[in-house]
């Protein structure tokens, strides 16, 4: 069809070049010229004009009647002869329908005119020309509209193709003055769901006006930018939200998909110390291996060192899959380290498998983000998105949204647990817990809540409530004249970011509630001491000005101990329960032996914690020890239950 346009075109030229020559001709006539030669060139100069009017309105009458439209794809009408074709055909099996409809048309009309409007049109044909195959079949049905019927399809084949086209086009946004988005439909006629073709146009017909719907909803909530960065392979978050939605809302039963985020490990030092040509050499490196994995349906680089990806895992294994990432990921970073002058290289991959057709793609990218940060701490740099995880972010999420209303409703219980002198063998003080009573009844213990509110940094108003709640009973067993016991309680490593706040709150707390100090211990994890000792140490000091003690808390749970002891000024260490876990062995006698030793000659008052069994209790008294803690004895208890043992 375009040689015969070409042809076309050409034949007007001549005619235009033959009514010049006629025009000079006449012109010249009375220069010299023989009437018979002058006749002969009359003649000649009307004939090929005649030719090739006559052969111009030929070739237009051929384009016409074959079927293509301006766009210079099938129109209307030979789409529906097609159609025709396939409705008294004997069966559809493998054939398969792409619809495609183009967004902002009217926009451009309006603005720009309709001749760029056609431009429009033309440039997303003439894309659409480039993934057709022998067995395609391309019409134009409608203003912005297109169709693409294909024979012998399979749906993987209908997928590439859509993707190949997006990939094309999202090179074209880059510097295009008027960017192309599309809204896309496809299915298939195949023995699991026989369709007529009819009622294959109408199911592609539905799943393009969902795709359209979505767009359009996601442009209303964020005006499309196009981004112009150097590096065309970045995608932004509506973007890739949009590609989501397409491969799901077109996808059926039988295929599975997974959605994959991969990072590179502090990134950031290798554009430091090695310049940004060699890190983006290495970005591109790592994105043009990502588009070789097996089955990818699109690869992009998300923003910095992230890049993301839709991999096609039907008939695979979760394992399977996993496993061939890991190997993946190894191959690409060997040959990173062979091709650019890094000394290392370490990738992260988070997964999700894309189960759930329906799931927000906003949704998949953060379930894949937290996996991402997880496959950090993983040997093999790679995680998985399971149920248990699943479980974990929603209990996190509703940790964080529910902890003010919580606080402010007094969901947060105080427990008790007891604490035994090892000389008397008598309750002489016991440590204050906390336990969150939800509002449906569940019982939530600290693991489960505490480190999250570390996280957030509303331990802080968790603390000042724990204590305020601990002085109130106190203050209120003192007026009833019932026996006092001391409490420990525990300060958190926020506090330490804010010591002046700190001091002045607990001040105003112990003032209030007018508690004696001595039935006060404040303990403070050998952790928090290691990371923070200068602050740590201001902080025992306003402790020690208001003669209440100081706890070392998980003494011994992995940091240079036996260093720290000379300098500590703690009045109290509380030995980690780790070292009373197992069975007590000849060597854990002699570590714990040791230890006692030290702490004696440098006057510390001795707790340990975790005691569990009669060989436990009679071994640490003998050696020593002031207090003992641990479910022996009594597991943490509520209040009203502290209180009838202690009476």
């Amino acid at each position: 069809m375009e040689k015969n346009k070409t042809i076309m075109k050409l034949c007007y030229l001549q005619t235009a070049f033959y009514i010049v020559f006629l025009t000079a001709l006449i012109t010249r006539h009375r220069r010299g010229i023989s009437q018979k030669t002058f006749a002969f060139l009359i003649i000649l100069s009307l004939v090929g004009c005649a030719v090739s009017l006559t052969l111009g309105d030929y070739l237009r009458n051929m384009i016409r009647s074959s079927g293509f439209d301006v766009a210079g794809v099938h129109d209307k009408k030979s789409l529906e002869k097609k159609l025709q074709q396939l409705q008294n055909a004997d069966d559809t099996l493998n054939v398969g329908v792409m619809m495609f409809d183009l967004n902002n048309l009217k926009k451009i009309n309006d603005t720009y005119g309709h001749e760029q409007g056609d431009v429009f049109i033309q440039t997303f044909a003439s894309y659409l020309t480039r993934i057709l195959t022998e067995d395609s079949f391309l019409a134009r049905f409608g203003g912005d509209e297109f169709v693409i019927v294909q024979n012998h399809a399979t749906w993987s084949q209908l997928e590439q193709m859509n993707i190949q086209l997006q990939s094309m086009l999202d090179v074209y946004n880059q510097t295009a003055d008027h960017p192309i988005s599309y809204a896309v439909g496809y299915d298939i006629s195949c023995k699991n769901h026989y369709y007529l073709i009819m009622d294959l146009l109408q199911i592609a017909d539905q799943k393009m006006y969902q795709d359209k719907r979505y767009k359009k909803e996601q442009m209303a909530k964020k005006p499309q930018e196009f981004c112009r960065n150097p590096l065309t392979e970045s995608i932004s978050t509506e973007s890739l939200k949009e590609k989501l939605f397409t491969i799901l809302n077109n996808s059926n039963d039988e295929k599975k998909y997974a959605f994959l985020m991969t990072d590179v490990s502090n990134f950031h030092l290798i554009n430091d110390y090695w310049g940004y040509e060699t890190g983006t050499g290495i970005l591109n490196f790592i994105l043009k291996k990502m588009e070789l994995f097996p089955q990818t349906l699109f690869v992009n680089r998300y923003h910095s060192d992230i890049f993301v990806a839709v991999i096609d895992i039907t008939g695979s294994e979760h394992t399977a899959v996993k496993n061939r990432i890991i190997e993946s990921n190894k191959q690409t970073i060997k040959e990173v380290l062979a091709a650019y002058p890094v000394n290392y290289l370490s990738l992260n991959t988070g997964i999700y498998y894309l189960e759930n057709t329906k799931i927000p793609g906003e949704e998949i990218i953060s379930h894949s983000n937290i996996v991402r940060i997880k496959a950090k701490d993983k040997l093999c740099g790679v995680c998985e998105y399971t149920k248990e995880i699943a479980l974990a972010e929603q209990k996190r999420a509703d940790t964080i949204h529910s902890f003010k209303e919580a606080l402010e409703k007094k969901e947060f219980q105080i427990y008790f647990q007891p604490k035994i002198s090892g000389r008397e063998q008598k309750i002489t003080s016991a440590e204050v817990l906390v336990r969150w009573q939800r509002a449906n009844g569940d019982l939530w213990f600290p693991d489960s809540f505490l480190p999250i509110l570390e996280e957030t940094g509303e331990i802080e108003a968790l603390d000042y409530y724990v204590y305020e709640t601990a002085f109130q009973w106190l203050a209120d067993r003192r007026e009833k004249g019932l026996k006092l016991l001391s409490l420990s309680l525990n300060v958190s490593p926020v506090h330490f970011r804010k010591i002046h706040t700190f001091t002045e709150k607990l001040s105003h707390l112990i003032q209030k509630y007018e508690i004696p100090s001595q039935y006060l211990v404040f303990e403070i994890t050998e952790s928090t001491y290691i990371h923070n000792i200068e602050a740590v140490n201001h902080m025992i000091r306003f402790f020690h000005e208001k003669n209440i003690r100081i706890s070392m808390d998980d003494f011994g749970s992995g940091y240079s101990s036996l260093n720290t002891l000379k300098d500590i000024l703690f009045d109290e260490v509380k030995i980690d329960k780790k070292f009373l876990s197992d069975r007590l062995t000849e060597n854990g006698k002699i570590v714990l032996q040791e230890i006692f030793h030290l702490l004696k000659r440098t006057n510390k008052f001795i707790v340990c914690e975790g005691v569990e069994t009669k060989e436990m209790v009679d071994f640490l008294v003998v050696e020593g020890c002031d207090e003992l803690q641990g479910y022996y004895y009594y597991k943490p208890m509520e209040m009203a239950k502290f209180e009838q043992l202690i009476g």
